[in-house]
């Protein structure tokens, strides 16, 4: 049994926060927690601008300072900066991992192995890549998906593939990318943020009969800001394609919890109240 709290769209220094971390250290107390997985919008609202960026300390360092487990994240669209002016900061965030003790973003796109499962953490900023370099990621990519001897293979994101919350779909740009994917190598969950709420969605595998789950769980560290009293968008679901099993609009949580035979998704508000339970076999 391995056991992982993920969350994304943490990084406002707010209070929001601050109540999320909270409940993140009673997880811990509670659960022998390997990791934690931040899945983007690391650092609101336009990245950092160097290596030694006070917003590391405010937004990351002190927030988490008492949880003392090894962070792995991916790049969100606020991580890559002011589009309009500046498109290069996002890798201030990959060379922190050699100055912070828990930071660990090797790359813009990786694979760690975390037994019985491997976690593929994509850049899913397609919008700021020339087509060559969305090519490059997706056959690096494809080919780790490919050789992973793990159970489970689960793939990471920022932008949502389906979602009910205010930003919504994928752009077809990221469709086309998510579907060549399962293509080339079948996956059994993906996760991702962007949207500032928790949705546990059934996507039906563009290649096969199967189903990818799919959890969005931008809840980290900034309210709901989609659909203002917080109802799902349902016209992003549609018959045959998807099904929404569950959404919430609070802060908080998921605790995955990952054996050979099953995957656990356990959602949490920012008081550690259990909002929903869904069991991946």
């Amino acid at each position: 049994m391995t056991k992982f709290i993920v969350t994304s769209d943490t990084g406002s220094g707010s209070l929001d926060q601050y109540k999320v971390a909270e409940s993140m250290e009673d997880l811990i107390e509670d659960h022998k927690i390997n990791s934690v997985l931040l899945l983007g919008d690391n650092i609101y609202e336009t990245g950092v601008t160097s290596i030694n960026d006070p917003q590391f300390i405010t937004k990351f360092e002190d927030p988490y300072k008492n949880i003392k487990k090894p962070f792995y994240l991916c790049l969100g669209n606020h991580d890559y900066g002011n589009s309009f002016l500046l498109k290069s900061n996002s890798q201030f965030q990959i060379d922190y991992s050699d100055i912070s003790k828990k930071w660990n973003m090797p790359s813009k796109y990786y694979s760690i192995v975390k037994n019985p499962c491997e976690f593929f953490f994509l850049d899913t900023n397609l919008d700021v890549m020339s087509e060559s370099q969305i090519m490059i990621q997706f056959k690096i990519m494809a080919d780790k998906l490919k050789k992973s001897k793990q159970k489970w293979k689960i793939v990471c994101g920022h932008h949502p593939w389906r979602s009910v919350g205010g930003h919504g779909n994928a752009d077809s740009r990221f469709e086309s990318f998510m579907n060549d994917l399962c293509e080339e190598s079948k996956f059994h969950l993906y996760m991702c943020g962007h949207d500032h709420c928790k949705n546990i969605i059934l996507k039906n595998d563009p290649v096969d009969d199967s189903i990818i789950s799919l959890l969005v769980i931008g809840t980290g560290g900034k309210i709901y800001h989609g659909g203002e009293d917080g109802r799902p968008q349902m016209h992003n679901i549609k018959e045959g394609d998807s099904e929404l099993l569950f959404h919430s609009p609070n802060l908080g949580v998921c605790l995955l919890d990952v054996t050979k035979k099953r995957i656990i998704l356990t959602c949490y508000d920012e008081n550690l109240i259990e909002e929903f339970k869904y069991t991946i076999k």
